[in-house]
């Protein structure tokens, strides 16, 4: 009920949003085709029978579905992550146990296109958990509002008025619908705006078919110089289109007789203007289901340097409004039954079909790495590469520019005065790398090789390593192989101390001598 000047008034809510308001209970009723010449075809008879509509329809539900609808949780300090173990996560990305994912969501976008609506059933547990989605016709659903203004959507297998095998409160069903400028309670058909182009499609179809069966010439009066009498004209209808009529008649031969004449009154196909007329009616459908006729391979105006931007736009233009309508009706409909705050957002993943070539997106990368945007462990998934490892779970920059009157590495700043001024690291920088080990001498290998024997056989390292060092005493990287050697044994000695050890030794030898 509504409140004006503290009387209530008998108009449920949805009401102010109608062109003709309703009282609270009511029924709203799905509108299912439209009026074609002198025949009524059904939304679904229309997207079998149109080309056009089918390949606008199947574009649009194909493009949506292929999209991965991810969860994102929000609630980490350090920035959104995709949640993929949450009972909400596992139902939107397998909402049914009926359909695969793929069908489920073309199933959703064609409908929606088609009927401007579609409606999911939530499956509840015992514990009222939604479990499952089920996959709601507008044909079949009512919608109907009780006296409190609550909707509730009923399923029927009969037409207007028949009883509802389902009644479902608005809390157990996922709406999506379409602008209606009459009703906030159904959604519009595309269709109904394209009323005068589909008739006139249809009736350009319909006229070529009897064109085909009627011989290619059906407009044709036969001039007769005496009077006939009823019999006699209709005797000479049935004998000319029994020999002319049909299309595997046609390029016969017409024997006149007693002064006939045949006259061709029909239009012409320039006079009609057909051709044009059928490339205006694409277009039409084009300029309704907001589709870049480049999608849908209608190349006459593309060029080779529009025609990659015409299909980026399919997503970034046609699909954006569509995915991000679908995205709010999930986040208030459903995303509520598992959490109470909107911090999990469901969202479609563009970033897939709006990247550019590979050309592109390589340059692109490479310069978001060199600049400490994107780490490489970052970039490498845009390319299908695996895991590179730690290593490039870091932030990488070119040192080529730097602040003037700092030095190249940026390690020393130049004061007024000339001298060079060490600059703090900043905070949290990584420390600078070791200093690289010696390279591995023929001095090394012997020395270590000759100790490790000893070590092994249980003989004295230190004998040995002083009798080592006599012989690469000459050799410019001794001591640093001695000081190996020390500590990968653990002797307490210093280098300095091995070599007083076998100069004492040499020394002995000389005086034994």
């Amino acid at each position: 009920m509504i409140l004006s000047g503290g009387q209530a008034v008998d108009l449920a809510p949805q009401s102010l949003g109608e062109t003709t308001p309703t009282l609270s209970n009511g029924y709203f009723y799905a509108s299912n085709g439209l009026s074609l010449s002198g025949k009524f075809a059904t939304y679904a008879a229309l997207y079998r029978a149109q080309p056009s509509i089918a390949t606008l329809v199947d574009k649009v539900a194909n493009s949506a579905a292929r999209l991965t609808i991810k969860v994102w949780d929000e609630t980490p300090p350090t920035g959104k992550v995709q949640d993929t173990t949450s009972p909400y996560a596992k139902l939107i990305a397998e909402p049914t146990q009926y359909m695969s994912p793929f069908n489920f969501y073309r199933w959703t976008f064609s409908t929606y296109e088609v009927y401007g609506e579609a409606f999911w059933y939530k499956q509840r547990d015992t514990s009222g958990q939604v479990v499952g989605l089920l996959p709601m016709h507008p044909s079949r659903t009512i919608v109907k509002r009780d006296d409190d203004g609550n909707t509730v959507f009923v399923f029927s297998i009969g037409g207007v008025g028949a009883a509802g095998i389902l009644e479902a409160p608005a809390d157990d069903v996922v709406p999506f619908q379409r602008y209606n400028p009459d009703s906030l309670m159904r959604g519009m058909s595309r269709l109904e705006p394209l009323r005068s182009t589909l008739l006139n499609e249809d009736a350009a179809r319909r006229a070529t078919a009897s064109w085909w069966q009627r011989g290619a010439r059906p407009s044709v009066a036969l001039k007769h110089p005496g009077n006939l009498t009823q019999g006699a004209q209709d005797r000479l209808k049935a004998t000319w289109e029994s020999r002319h009529a049909g299309a595997d008649l046609m390029g016969g031969t017409a024997v006149l007789e007693e002064g006939m004449e045949a006259q061709i009154i029909q239009l012409t196909a320039d006079e009609m203007q057909y051709i044009e007329s059928r490339k205006m009616n694409l277009q039409e459908c084009c300029m309704v289901f907001d589709v870049p006729p480049p999608v849908v391979h209608i190349l006459d105006h593309a060029t080779f340097s529009n025609i990659t931007e015409q299909m980026r736009s399919m997503y970034r233009d046609t699909m954006a409004p569509r995915l991000e309508d679908f995205e709010s009706v999930i986040d208030f409909h459903l995303r509520a039954e598992f959490f109470a705050t909107s911090d999990h957002p469901a969202r479609f993943a563009l970033d897939e079909v709006l990247r550019g070539d590979f050309e592109t997106r390589a340059t692109a990368t490479q310069q978001l790495v060199n600049t400490g945007v994107m780490m490489p462990s970052e970039a490498r998934p845009l390319f299908d590469l695996p895991d590179a490892g730690g290593i490039a779970n870091h932030l990488y920059a070119n040192a080529a520019l730097v602040p003037l009157g700092s030095s190249v590495h940026g390690q020393q700043d130049v004061s007024t005065t000339g001298e060079l001024i060490p600059s703090p690291m900043p905070s949290g920088a990584p420390k600078p790398p070791p200093p690289e080990a010696p390279p591995v001498t023929s001095t090394a290998r012997s020395l270590m090789g000759n100790l490790g024997r000893v070590a092994s056989a249980g003989g004295d390292v230190r004998a040995a390593l002083v009798k080592e060092y006599g012989k690469g005493v000459d050799a410019p990287e001794i001591r640093q192989v001695v000081a190996k050697a020390l500590s990968t044994y653990g002797l307490d000695d210093s280098v300095d101390d091995i070599a007083d050890a076998w100069a004492r030794d040499v020394l002995s030898e000389r005086e034994s001598a």
